[in-house]
Protein backbone atom coordinates (compact mmCIF):
# COMPACT_ATOMS: atom_id res chain seq x y z
CA UNK A 1 0.00 0.00 0.00
CA UNK A 2 0.98 3.45 -0.23
CA UNK A 3 0.67 7.11 0.95
CA UNK A 4 -0.92 7.78 -2.23
CA UNK A 5 -4.37 5.96 -1.55
CA UNK A 6 -4.65 8.46 1.62
CA UNK A 7 -6.48 11.96 0.90
CA UNK A 8 -3.98 14.62 2.02
CA UNK A 9 -5.61 17.30 4.17
CA UNK A 10 -8.58 17.85 6.20
CA UNK A 11 -10.76 14.42 6.87
CA UNK A 12 -12.99 15.17 9.25
CA UNK A 13 -14.27 12.70 11.93
CA UNK A 14 -17.80 12.94 11.46
CA UNK A 15 -20.25 13.25 14.38
CA UNK A 16 -23.00 10.69 14.26
CA UNK A 17 -26.64 12.19 13.82
CA UNK A 18 -29.01 11.05 16.18
CA UNK A 19 -32.77 11.79 15.89
CA UNK A 20 -35.31 9.66 18.30
CA UNK A 21 -31.94 7.93 19.56
CA UNK A 22 -31.73 6.77 15.34
CA UNK A 23 -29.51 6.91 12.79
CA UNK A 24 -30.59 10.14 11.56
CA UNK A 25 -30.15 9.69 7.81
CA UNK A 26 -31.17 12.66 6.38
CA UNK A 27 -28.78 14.84 8.67
CA UNK A 28 -25.68 12.37 7.58
CA UNK A 29 -26.67 13.36 3.68
CA UNK A 30 -26.44 16.94 5.06
CA UNK A 31 -22.79 16.18 6.75
CA UNK A 32 -21.83 14.81 3.43
CA UNK A 33 -22.41 17.80 1.52
CA UNK A 34 -21.00 20.67 3.79
CA UNK A 35 -18.00 18.30 3.61
CA UNK A 36 -17.91 18.46 0.00
CA UNK A 37 -19.10 22.02 -0.57
CA UNK A 38 -16.26 22.36 2.19
CA UNK A 39 -13.35 20.82 0.14
CA UNK A 40 -12.61 18.28 2.51
CA UNK A 41 -10.13 15.75 1.61
CA UNK A 42 -12.26 13.12 2.85
CA UNK A 43 -14.23 12.08 6.14
CA UNK A 44 -14.31 9.27 8.69
CA UNK A 45 -17.46 7.19 9.43
CA UNK A 46 -18.22 5.77 13.55
CA UNK A 47 -14.26 6.94 15.09
CA UNK A 48 -14.34 8.55 18.14
CA UNK A 49 -15.94 11.58 17.94
CA UNK A 50 -18.58 9.34 16.24
CA UNK A 51 -19.56 7.56 19.96
CA UNK A 52 -18.55 4.20 17.92
CA UNK A 53 -18.77 2.94 21.69
CA UNK A 54 -22.63 3.56 22.03
CA UNK A 55 -23.25 2.24 18.51
CA UNK A 56 -24.36 -1.49 17.80
CA UNK A 57 -22.61 -3.36 15.09
CA UNK A 58 -25.34 -3.27 12.83
CA UNK A 59 -25.88 0.54 13.38
CA UNK A 60 -21.87 1.49 12.29
CA UNK A 61 -23.11 -0.34 9.28
CA UNK A 62 -26.15 1.27 9.07
CA UNK A 63 -23.95 4.59 9.48
CA UNK A 64 -21.51 3.36 6.85
CA UNK A 65 -24.22 3.03 4.35
CA UNK A 66 -25.63 5.90 4.55
CA UNK A 67 -22.67 8.25 3.96
CA UNK A 68 -21.43 5.72 0.95
CA UNK A 69 -25.05 6.70 -0.21
CA UNK A 70 -24.42 10.75 0.95
CA UNK A 71 -20.50 10.60 -0.69
CA UNK A 72 -21.70 9.07 -3.99
CA UNK A 73 -18.39 9.14 -5.15
CA UNK A 74 -17.37 12.81 -4.74
CA UNK A 75 -15.70 12.39 -1.09
CA UNK A 76 -13.66 8.91 -0.12
CA UNK A 77 -14.69 7.91 3.47
CA UNK A 78 -12.64 6.11 6.01
CA UNK A 79 -14.56 3.40 7.94
CA UNK A 80 -13.21 3.24 11.80
CA UNK A 81 -13.91 -0.43 12.70
CA UNK A 82 -11.98 -1.28 16.02
CA UNK A 83 -13.99 -3.44 18.14
CA UNK A 84 -13.19 -5.56 21.59
CA UNK A 85 -13.70 -8.64 19.88
CA UNK A 86 -11.42 -9.67 16.96
CA UNK A 87 -14.14 -11.04 14.84
CA UNK A 88 -16.32 -8.24 15.08
CA UNK A 89 -13.07 -5.98 14.29
CA UNK A 90 -12.66 -8.73 10.95
CA UNK A 91 -17.06 -7.86 10.43
CA UNK A 92 -17.17 -4.55 10.33
CA UNK A 93 -13.59 -4.09 8.01
CA UNK A 94 -15.31 -6.83 5.75
CA UNK A 95 -18.56 -4.93 5.47
CA UNK A 96 -16.38 -1.15 4.93
CA UNK A 97 -14.85 -3.06 2.08
CA UNK A 98 -17.66 -4.08 0.47
CA UNK A 99 -19.64 -1.12 0.92
CA UNK A 100 -16.76 0.85 -0.68
CA UNK A 101 -14.27 2.44 1.95
CA UNK A 102 -11.64 4.26 0.41
CA UNK A 103 -9.78 2.31 4.03
CA UNK A 104 -10.20 1.69 7.10
CA UNK A 105 -9.11 3.13 10.85
CA UNK A 106 -8.31 0.51 13.09
CA UNK A 107 -7.64 1.20 17.25
CA UNK A 108 -6.48 -1.80 19.28
CA UNK A 109 -9.57 -3.24 21.56
CA UNK A 110 -10.35 -0.60 24.15
CA UNK A 111 -11.40 -1.16 27.89
CA UNK A 112 -9.24 -3.81 29.40
CA UNK A 113 -5.80 -3.58 27.92
CA UNK A 114 -4.51 -6.02 25.78
CA UNK A 115 -0.59 -6.67 25.78
CA UNK A 116 1.32 -6.18 22.68
CA UNK A 117 1.42 -10.08 21.51
CA UNK A 118 -2.57 -9.59 21.57
CA UNK A 119 -2.49 -6.58 19.89
CA UNK A 120 -0.35 -7.39 16.84
CA UNK A 121 -2.38 -10.88 16.56
CA UNK A 122 -5.49 -8.74 16.27
CA UNK A 123 -3.80 -5.90 13.71
CA UNK A 124 -2.26 -9.32 11.60
CA UNK A 125 -6.14 -10.86 11.32
CA UNK A 126 -7.80 -7.57 10.75
CA UNK A 127 -4.72 -7.04 8.06
CA UNK A 128 -5.87 -10.48 6.27
CA UNK A 129 -9.53 -10.01 6.19
CA UNK A 130 -9.36 -7.25 4.06
CA UNK A 131 -7.38 -5.66 1.20
CA UNK A 132 -7.98 -2.06 1.04
CA UNK A 133 -5.86 0.27 2.78
CA UNK A 134 -5.40 0.33 7.26
CA UNK A 135 -4.54 3.48 9.20
CA UNK A 136 -3.61 2.51 13.07
CA UNK A 137 -5.50 4.49 15.13
CA UNK A 138 -2.94 5.75 18.02
CA UNK A 139 -4.66 6.67 21.13
CA UNK A 140 -4.28 6.25 24.63
CA UNK A 141 -8.24 4.89 25.22
CA UNK A 142 -6.56 1.53 23.70
CA UNK A 143 -2.97 2.46 24.74
CA UNK A 144 -1.01 4.41 22.28
CA UNK A 145 2.17 2.53 20.87
CA UNK A 146 5.92 3.21 20.39
CA UNK A 147 7.36 4.15 17.49
CA UNK A 148 9.16 0.73 17.03
CA UNK A 149 6.03 -1.18 17.65
CA UNK A 150 4.38 1.39 14.66
CA UNK A 151 6.97 0.08 12.46
CA UNK A 152 6.62 -3.50 13.26
CA UNK A 153 3.10 -2.94 12.39
CA UNK A 154 3.77 -0.98 8.31
CA UNK A 155 4.90 -4.26 8.01
CA UNK A 156 1.82 -5.87 7.49
CA UNK A 157 0.48 -5.17 3.60
CA UNK A 158 -2.29 -3.27 4.14
CA UNK A 159 -1.14 -0.96 6.78
CA UNK A 160 0.78 2.57 5.44
CA UNK A 161 -0.70 5.21 7.69
CA UNK A 162 -1.52 6.80 11.51
CA UNK A 163 -4.06 8.78 13.26
CA UNK A 164 -1.02 9.99 16.30
CA UNK A 165 -4.00 11.01 18.60
CA UNK A 166 -1.90 12.18 21.28
CA UNK A 167 -0.74 15.46 22.51
CA UNK A 168 3.15 14.47 22.81
CA UNK A 169 4.38 16.89 19.93
CA UNK A 170 7.87 15.12 20.34
CA UNK A 171 6.64 11.58 19.48
CA UNK A 172 4.29 13.26 16.81
CA UNK A 173 7.38 14.24 15.36
CA UNK A 174 9.63 10.92 15.57
CA UNK A 175 6.58 9.58 13.55
CA UNK A 176 6.81 12.30 10.92
CA UNK A 177 9.98 12.04 10.51
CA UNK A 178 10.46 8.23 10.12
CA UNK A 179 7.25 8.67 7.67
CA UNK A 180 9.69 10.50 5.64
CA UNK A 181 12.12 8.28 4.80
CA UNK A 182 8.98 5.04 4.59
CA UNK A 183 5.83 5.19 2.49
CA UNK A 184 3.59 6.03 5.16
CA UNK A 185 0.86 8.46 5.76
CA UNK A 186 1.17 10.55 9.14
CA UNK A 187 -2.23 12.47 10.30
CA UNK A 188 -2.59 14.63 13.28
CA UNK A 189 -5.33 13.99 15.58
CA UNK A 190 -4.46 16.45 17.81
CA UNK A 191 -6.61 19.55 17.01
CA UNK A 192 -4.41 22.08 17.78
CA UNK A 193 -1.23 20.63 16.68
CA UNK A 194 -2.87 21.02 13.06
CA UNK A 195 -0.94 23.43 11.41
CA UNK A 196 3.02 22.97 12.87
CA UNK A 197 2.46 18.56 12.12
CA UNK A 198 1.24 19.37 8.47
CA UNK A 199 3.70 22.48 8.13
CA UNK A 200 6.17 19.64 9.75
CA UNK A 201 5.64 17.06 7.26
CA UNK A 202 2.72 15.25 8.13
CA UNK A 203 0.05 14.49 5.49
CA UNK A 204 -3.12 15.79 6.96
CA UNK A 205 -5.15 16.37 9.43
CA UNK A 206 -7.86 14.10 11.25
CA UNK A 207 -10.29 16.08 13.77
CA UNK A 208 -13.94 16.48 14.84
CA UNK A 209 -13.71 19.81 14.08
CA UNK A 210 -14.19 19.27 10.57
CA UNK A 211 -17.93 18.73 11.23
CA UNK A 212 -17.97 22.70 12.37
CA UNK A 213 -15.65 24.55 10.42
CA UNK A 214 -13.96 22.79 7.26
CA UNK A 215 -13.98 25.93 5.77
CA UNK A 216 -11.31 26.67 7.95
CA UNK A 217 -9.38 24.28 8.55
CA UNK A 218 -8.97 23.55 4.69
CA UNK A 219 -7.95 27.50 4.45
CA UNK A 220 -5.43 27.10 7.32
CA UNK A 221 -3.91 23.43 5.41
CA UNK A 222 -3.79 25.13 1.99
CA UNK A 223 -1.00 27.86 3.47
CA UNK A 224 0.56 24.93 5.30
CA UNK A 225 1.25 22.74 1.99
CA UNK A 226 2.32 25.69 -0.47
CA UNK A 227 4.39 26.97 2.76
CA UNK A 228 2.57 30.29 2.35
CA UNK A 229 3.75 31.42 6.30
CA UNK A 230 2.86 35.13 5.72
CA UNK A 231 0.41 37.66 7.89
CA UNK A 232 -2.77 36.30 5.83
CA UNK A 233 -1.86 32.41 7.37
CA UNK A 234 -1.37 33.89 11.03
CA UNK A 235 -4.78 35.27 11.22
CA UNK A 236 -6.21 32.58 9.63
CA UNK A 237 -4.35 30.43 12.04
CA UNK A 238 -4.52 32.05 15.42
CA UNK A 239 -8.53 32.45 14.69
CA UNK A 240 -9.00 28.78 14.31
CA UNK A 241 -6.07 27.82 17.40
CA UNK A 242 -8.41 29.67 19.49
CA UNK A 243 -11.58 27.89 18.42
CA UNK A 244 -9.26 24.27 18.67
CA UNK A 245 -8.06 24.54 21.98
CA UNK A 246 -11.56 25.51 23.36
CA UNK A 247 -13.28 22.18 22.38
CA UNK A 248 -10.20 20.50 23.00
CA UNK A 249 -9.89 21.24 26.91
CA UNK A 250 -13.95 20.93 27.20
CA UNK A 251 -15.14 17.84 29.52
CA UNK A 252 -16.45 16.14 26.35
CA UNK A 253 -14.77 16.60 23.26
CA UNK A 254 -17.93 14.67 21.20
CA UNK A 255 -20.84 16.58 22.80
CA UNK A 256 -18.98 20.18 22.54
CA UNK A 257 -18.50 18.91 18.88
CA UNK A 258 -21.69 17.98 18.23
CA UNK A 259 -23.50 20.68 19.60
CA UNK A 260 -21.17 23.19 17.37
CA UNK A 261 -21.90 21.08 14.43
CA UNK A 262 -25.94 22.11 15.12
CA UNK A 263 -25.37 25.87 16.27
CA UNK A 264 -23.16 25.67 12.68
CA UNK A 265 -26.13 24.91 10.71
CA UNK A 266 -26.70 21.19 11.01
CA UNK A 267 -28.52 19.56 13.27
CA UNK A 268 -27.20 16.64 14.19
CA UNK A 269 -29.01 15.74 17.64
CA UNK A 270 -27.87 14.73 20.77
CA UNK A 271 -25.07 12.48 22.29
CA UNK A 272 -26.55 8.97 23.49
CA UNK A 273 -25.78 8.23 26.81
CA UNK A 274 -23.76 8.02 28.99
CA UNK A 275 -22.88 10.96 27.34
CA UNK A 276 -24.43 14.15 28.16
CA UNK A 277 -25.02 17.34 26.36
CA UNK A 278 -22.50 20.46 27.25
CA UNK A 279 -24.07 22.31 30.38
CA UNK A 280 -25.45 26.13 29.89
CA UNK A 281 -22.48 27.71 30.71
CA UNK A 282 -20.19 25.93 28.55
CA UNK A 283 -23.08 26.05 25.86
CA UNK A 284 -22.61 29.89 26.25
CA UNK A 285 -18.90 29.86 25.95
CA UNK A 286 -19.46 27.96 22.59
CA UNK A 287 -21.32 30.69 21.41
CA UNK A 288 -19.00 33.62 21.95
CA UNK A 289 -16.24 31.37 20.24
CA UNK A 290 -18.62 30.57 17.23
CA UNK A 291 -19.23 34.22 17.31
CA UNK A 292 -15.73 35.10 17.28
CA UNK A 293 -15.09 32.71 14.13
CA UNK A 294 -17.76 34.64 12.25
CA UNK A 295 -19.57 31.17 11.99
CA UNK A 296 -22.97 31.31 10.70
CA UNK A 297 -25.39 28.89 13.34
CA UNK A 298 -29.06 28.63 13.40
CA UNK A 299 -29.70 28.31 17.04
CA UNK A 300 -28.98 30.55 19.44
Amino acid sequence: MSTNNWPKGLVTALVTPMKDDAIDVDATHQLIERQVQAGASGVVVAGGTGEHGVLTIDEREELTQAVAEAANGRLPFIVQTGALATRDAVKLSQDAQKIGAAGLLVPAPYGEAVNWREKKAYYEEVNASVSIPIMLYNTSTSGLMSLEQVEELAQLSNVSAIKQSSGDATALGDLVTWSQSQDFAVYTGWDDQTAPAVIGGAHGALLGAGNVVPELIVEVLDYCYRRQLDADFEAAWRRLRRFLRFIGTSENYVSVVKLATTLSGVDVGDVRRPYLMPEQTEREALLEELRQLDAVFTKA
